[in-house]
């Protein structure tokens, strides 16, 4: 409806005072459909709110989507004509096009092949999940990505470890998911060196072994290495979450090596203490070694090589990294370097942090003592939802129940997560997510099963070619009002999410819409309507809230089950 009003108001008044005129919701205590509001034109106009207010009135007297205007205060409120407005409403876009012709690519998950995915990674691949699908819906063409941090000192601990106390122990024979097998001796490293320092010594000489090319260092790496990468593949699937590249620390450490003997030779960087460092004092930070005294890289190093290969490769418009508020400060550091060595324009880069994830009773059952392994968590909540299940549907086959609870189980973690601001810390309660009434998941997907037995009875009852019947608009009326200008909020919340690269407005916006059906519904019925006209049209209506339900949900990386 807007971009109607807008197009009216181009043409019959003024392009450029129309494009700065703004919409919003009705303000509450007052009445009508949309607002209009006229706070920049003031200035330009050199007008009081009201008066623009009652010009623009009068030009809408003759645009046949408005049924009448009424001024309150500064606002300008629309009432819509009914047919008009109903038309717009099942026509509405599941889409947007603000970042149409943007490449951008991003980057997530990021994990260290030493230990198993862990909760802080889950809320890292809610976002990495979300945040692309957004920017798609907004008409951006998005590469997903992901750095595998397989190697470094961190990398060598796990593999010392397993060299001395291992005793060919292999996936298959512990019966463990390989990352978790690799996890186990990572402890085991951690609990050793406390008896024994000189281990922290062995492991620093075998990451200089490693760099050097020995034959037995590298084929224990490449071993333990592929038992990680079996393991993560089989969280990613479960997840939903496919890359179109994957990067390895192992291929670029060179090439950072090379961006940091550059910049040593064109006076940009300097030796202290035989290490290589950038001095950031002058931009608030501080000085950051970028190749250590015994010629071995950091995060850092490969960071800047990783970059540039990126930007290379696909060269995106943005590059956006989704990682932990905790690396803040690298981010300033890896922007800053880039910029002082000359590779790369920090505008083009951008950091989407969020904070930590948090449990009520400190921890759950985890294989690593102190951090919840992320399959731990996803099997809790899949058992929970299975138990659930089988007292709602046991007439599923195992199978079918097997696939719903994971259904829901994805839906439990994702919206939980996601439904807080990125950037605030979150305590994640496993069984507030996997509640199938309040502010959750799985609330949305027995929203969307409802929706859909709706359709099953229509469709058993004889009652097809109900798809935006717009003939029938007129029988839709004042009770249906509310959740038209639910629906046709939905593109704006694509755009406000994606220019924030924030889905809480998604999260936020569905639970709004889910609220407004059941209202709707308690009151209101589809298939007992006491017209067929009025019964094709609520059910028209019906499958537009389904459709943008799904999709919203779709875009949180949420599916609706076919039963719950």
């Amino acid at each position: 409806m807007e971009k109607l009003i807008l197009e009216y108001l181009t043409s019959s008044w003024n392009a450029n005072y129309a494009y700065q005129t703004q919409f919003s919701a009705v303000p509450k205590g007052q009445n009508g459909d949309l607002a209009m509001s006229f706070f920049e034109l003031t200035k330009e106009l050199k007008k009081t709110a009201p008066i623009i207010a009652k010009e623009i009135a009068e030009i809408l007297e003759k645009c046949d989507v408005i049924e009448k205007t009424e001024i309150v205060g500064p606002y300008l409120n629309l009432y819509f004509s009914n047919t008009a407005f109903f038309q717009s409403v099942l026509n509405a876009p599941l889409n947007s096009e603000i970042m149409k012709g943007k490449k951008i690519m991003i980057e997530f998950s990021s994990p260290n092949t030493n230990k198993p995915l862990h909760i802080g990674h889950i809320r890292n691949h809610a976002l990495g999940i979300s945040v692309p699908n957004i920017l798609e819906k907004s008409g951006a063409k998005i590469i997903r990505v992901e750095i595998i941090n397989d190697r470094g000192v961190h990398i060598c601990k796990s593999m010392l470890a397993y060299k001395k106390w291992g005793e060919g122990e292999t996936p298959e024979s512990s019966e463990m998911k390989g990352d978790h097998l690799v996890g186990k001796y990572y402890v085991k490293f951690d609990t050793e060196s406390k008896k024994d320092p000189t281990l922290i010594d062995q492991a620093q000489q075998m990451l200089v072994d490693w760099e050097d090319g020995d034959d037995k260092v590298h084929e224990l790496w490449k071993k333990m290495n592929q038992w990680v990468y079996d393991g993560y593949e089989t969280t990613y699937h479960r997840q939903g979450i496919i890359f179109d590249k994957k990067y390895y620390e192992s291929d670029l450490y060179k090439e950072g090596k090379e961006y940091v003997l550059d910049g040593l030779k064109k006076g940009i960087l300097k030796k202290k203490g035989g290490a290589i460092m950038i001095d950031l004092t002058e931009d608030g930070l501080d000085e950051k070694v970028l190749l250590r005294s015994n010629g071995t890289t950091v995060y850092m190093t490969q960071d800047i090589a990783t970059t540039l290969l990126k930007q290379k490769e696909y060269t995106p418009d943005q590059q956006i990294w989704i990682v932990a508020d905790e690396q803040n400060y690298h981010f300033k550091v890896l922007f800053l370097c880039l910029e002082k060595l000359g590779l790369i324009k920090p505008n083009n880069l951008f950091h989407l942090s969020y904070g930590l994830v948090n449990l009520p009773n400190g921890r759950m059952k985890s294989r690593e003592g102190t951090v919840v392994d992320a399959d731990d968590l996803m099997d809790e909540l899949s058992d929970m939802a299975l138990v659930e299940i089988k007292k709602r549907n046991p007439e599923l086959s195992e199978s079918e129940k097997k696939k719903t609870a994971e259904q829901i189980m994805n839906a439990a973690w994702k919206f939980y997560l996601l439904s807080t601001s990125p950037r605030k810390t979150v305590t994640f309660n496993p069984k507030d997510s996997i509640a199938f009434e309040g502010a959750t998941g799985p609330y949305l997907q027995y929203a969307g099963v409802r929706l859909q037995s709706i359709f099953k009875k229509a469709k058993t009852a004889g009652i097809v070619n109900c798809d935006h019947p717009d003939a029938d608009c007129i029988e839709l009326g004042v009770p249906e009002k509310p959740l038209g200008i639910k629906i046709l909020e939905f593109q704006k919340t694509i755009e406000k999410a994606a220019e924030n690269k924030n889905p809480t407005y998604i999260a936020t916006y569905l639970l709004e819409l889910a609220q407004a059906w059941s209202s709707y519904y308690t009151t209101h019925s589809v298939l007992n309507a006491k017209t067929e006209n009025l019964k094709m049209a609520r059910l028209a209506l019906a499958k537009k809230v389904f459709e943008v339900l799904e999709t919203g949900l779709g875009i949180l990386g949420i599916e609706i089950p076919e039963k719950m």
